[in-house]
């Protein structure tokens, strides 16, 4: 019996050593936790200059400070609009410019109206195919054929204040269809992305001062973002612009044909409630050709977009 129970005990012992050993059941693990509305909207690096590539309920206003060598213009928008569905969005977008020569009187204008729609299906897991088409309407300032010279120069300084980006919204005389598309990969924290537009003028007044009938411009763009610690993106983004027919102004000085800027930002991400999102930024951009290499630009742009 002693031997017996001394068998007993000694098989106890090994027994509770290694269940020691093993430690408790590993508890199975859990599926991450779904990101919050707000989460998942901070994940995209919103560019400075370049569409979005998802089409989101948006209400934004930037405010670009364009320095040049004797003149600081500001051309500043405000673009809204909202989802018609998850992939598609409807928006309008207008100018307010203030355009500031060196010994010279203040100009200001109000711009063209630009509506567009925005068309994004997702093509593959993480990524999006942006497809873009709008019309800006030719009631801007600085119109018609005795157009005020401060006025339609603010209209002119607005172009290059906008990295040649929007031209559609600063050329009053002309009716102006434009489309583009794009794509952008979102994963991991990181958005690539690119976009190409084609904008095609049609002049419907002002032929004493603009003596083109049409004219075809393309733009295009590539960004880069990351987000840091869920709370700030930061981003690159290069532009170019170029003539693809030619107007007369490019007849007479060929570095008008096209325009390349470079330059990045950084914006936070700021809940105002469960579904809205402020995503204020900061950007610094310059022209890398002229002319506005010539020009001596810097731009520095202030955006505060809002999305819901």
């Amino acid at each position: 019996m002693r031997i017996l129970a001394a068998s007993f005990a000694l098989s106890l012992g090994l027994v509770t050593s290694l269940a020691a050993a093993q430690g408790p059941d590993e508890p199975e693990a859990k599926p991450a936790p779904k990101p919050t509305p707000n989460q998942a909207k901070a994940k995209y690096s919103l560019p400075f200059a370049m569409r979005p590539a998802a089409p989101p309920n948006l209400a934004r206003i930037d405010a670009p400070l364009a320095v040049q060598d004797g003149q600081t213009t500001v051309p500043s928008t405000l673009t809204a609009g909202g989802k018609l569905h998850a992939d598609i969005g409807v928006y309008a977008r207008l100018a307010l410019v203030r355009n500031a020569p060196s010994g010279a009187d203040a100009g200001f204008a109000i711009s063209n109206p630009l509506a567009f729609a925005l068309y994004s299906p997702q093509i593959a897991p993480k990524v999006r195919l942006p497809i873009f088409a709008g019309v800006a309407l030719p009631i801007g300032a600085g119109g018609g054929n005795q157009p005020s010279a401060s006025t339609r120069a603010a209209m002119g300084a607005g172009i290059y204040g906008r990295q040649a980006m929007d031209n559609a919204l600063f050329a009053s005389n002309y009716l102006t269809p434009t489309v583009g598309v794009g794509i952008a990969w979102i994963d991991h924290g990181w958005t690539l992305q690119a976009e190409t537009t084609v904008l095609q003028l049609l002049r419907v007044k002002g032929s004493a001062v603009d003596s083109d009938a049409s004219r075809t411009n393309f733009t295009s763009g590539a960004s880069v973002g990351y987000l840091i610690a869920g709370i700030v993106n930061v981003s690159a983004e290069l532009h170019y612009q170029r003539w693809l027919s030619t107007p007369a102004a490019v007849s007479k000085d060929s570095t008008l044909r096209d325009q390349m800027t470079v330059g990045g930002g950084a914006r936070l991400n700021v809940p105002l409630s469960d579904t809205i999102l402020a995503r204020p930024g900061l950007a610094y951009f310059q022209g890398i050709d002229d002319p506005m290499a010539a020009r001596g630009y810097r731009i520095v742009q202030l955006d505060v977009p809002v999305v819901f």
